[in-house]
């Protein structure tokens, strides 16, 4: 594994990751709590949620399974005619779902959201799911060959439309939620104008169904894992809609959107791990695996360690005081998005030896747990419970994913889960204690930082430590790099 060209990589992914989440989960994000109601940033929430719904029901799995056998038909040469075959399949998915959701959408719309108008909030919903697939395709695409900067200039593109589009939407027009949903469908369309240019003259005009076949076979169970993804981060906000006001359901929906931002430090790396892990020799994955975790690890501490201690003045800064009150419910989300760090090793292993089966048997066993602890604690315990219900099924979804990981591949790193987890949390109740402190507003800063930067040390001289291990271990045993 190239360790400089896996790190510049992440940086560039992680730039352009960090600019679509920022303007449109954190930038926009005091326009938004600024513009809206409480109520209606609560409807917000809901919507964002529905979209997730929408989504993953028309995607199939399909973008997953294109990351994965892209390659297969690339040296075949054969891609140009495979990704013909995918384009046809999203017409057909896409076709089939708008005619679903025009005889049925509004009655399943008020399953999910009840206090949510369904006009024009559905229609809103689909074309966005709609556009996001198409953008999807042409994203991975793109990654799959390696054309970073490409990937980059869209993304970017995107999200300077949708800040244009929703400032001038809220502000000029007060359009308020339907201008914010109006922002994100028309920002949608700049990725996914991308496929069409890619296929170009290349596309073919007939399906080849052993792709369709073959495809399907691998996206299947993906969209289980998908749809259990959703129950695990998105069940408790629908949960919540039954149980809490629309002012505190913002309330939940902002914590979450900000404790994103651990999630997309660990996705962008993934974006640059994987396709490197999967074009990888056999007897190298396990090492190149084990050298990516350290690394993860260290950029995911530092991410959610910063959130955590200065996530007063990150609440402060994007909304108004009444959304103080989920500091505690954003030190719960973070520690369960910190789990993503070990997960995404231990998923890239099992895809790695396809074991597809068993990484959805993972992801629907998490889910029914976050279902579970959803249902047991939101009615008692309302937002803390939702918060809890999240990040224990991260957990579980964590532990079950190492294990397996290390019966496959015999390498484990539940002692490095264990110490790192332990860490972040006491780091969160840290957090949480400093900001009780009886101390102006500059002088916390300036103890957050110098806590910040103490921690920065540990952290350094644990890499260090674990990497000396490391490299002991593997010259003591060099079969230890073979995968299992």
């Amino acid at each position: 594994m190239n360790t400089r060209s896996l790190l510049s990589a992440t940086a560039l992914y992680g730039v352009a990751d960090l600019a679509v989440v920022a303007v449109g989960g954190f930038l926009l994000l005091p326009l938004y709590t600024r513009a809206l109601t409480q109520a209606e940033f609560g409807h917000y929430v809901a919507v964002r949620a529905n979209i997730d719904v929408l989504t993953y029901a028309l995607q199939l799995g399909i973008p997953t399974a294109v990351a994965r056998l892209y390659f297969d038909y690339k040296k075949a040469g054969e891609e140009h005619a495979y990704m013909s075959s995918m384009t046809w399949m999203l017409v057909a998915v896409l076709t089939t779902f708008a005619l679903v959701c025009f005889a049925s959408g509004a009655s399943l719309w008020r399953q999910l959201s009840p206090d949510v108008p369904a006009i024009p909030a559905f229609p809103y919903a689909f074309g966005i799911a709609a556009l996001s697939y198409v953008a999807a395709l042409a994203i991975i695409w793109l990654r799959s060959e390696g054309r970073v900067f490409a990937v980059v200039t869209l993304q970017l593109s995107a999200a300077a439309v949708l800040a244009a589009v929703a400032s001038a939407a809220v502000l000029r027009t007060s359009m308020q939620l339907n201008g914010i949903l109006l922002a994100l469908l028309v920002s949608a369309f700049v990725p996914a104008a991308a496929l069409p240019a890619l296929l170009g003259r290349r596309f073919q005009w007939h399906v080849q169904w052993a792709h369709v076949a073959r495809t399907l076979r691998f996206a299947l169970p993906v969209l289980v894992g998908y749809l259990a993804y959703f129950v695990l981060n998105r069940f408790s906000t629908l949960l919540l809609q039954r149980h809490v006001t629309p002012e505190e359901l913002g309330v939940f929906g902002l914590a979450q959107q900000l404790s994103m931002i651990v999630a997309m430090a660990c996705t962008s790396f993934g974006a640059a791990l994987q396709p490197m892990v999967f074009r990888s020799d056999p007897s190298q994955v396990n090492r190149s695996l084990e050298r990516a975790g350290q690394l993860l690890l260290i950029l995911m501490l530092a991410v959610a360690s910063s959130l955590m201690l200065f996530s007063d003045e990150l609440v402060a800064l994007v909304a108004p005081p009444r959304y103080a009150n989920g500091l505690p419910l954003l030190m719960v989300f973070a520690v369960g998005n910190f789990t993503l760090a070990f997960t995404l090793v231990s998923e890239t292993a099992l895809l790695y030896h396809h074991r597809i089966n068993t990484s959805v048997g993972i992801s629907i066993a998490s889910a029914m747990a976050s279902a579970g602890l959803a249902l047991w604690l939101v009615p008692e315990y309302h937002l803390a419970g939702g918060a809890l219900a999240v990040s224990g099924g991260f957990a579980i979804r964590m532990l079950l994913s190492q294990w397996t990981a290390w019966k496959l591949t015999g390498v484990s790193q539940f002692p490095l889960a264990t110490v790192a987890m332990t860490a972040i949390c006491a780091i969160g109740w840290g957090a949480l204690w400093t900001q009780r402190l009886p101390l102006e507003r500059f002088s916390l800063f300036g103890v957050k930082t110098l806590a910040l930067l103490v921690l920065a040390v540990l952290v350094l001289l644990f890499y260090r430590k674990i990497k000396v291990t490391s490299h002991v271990r593997t010259a003591e045993n060099p079969e230890a790099t073979r995968l299992g």
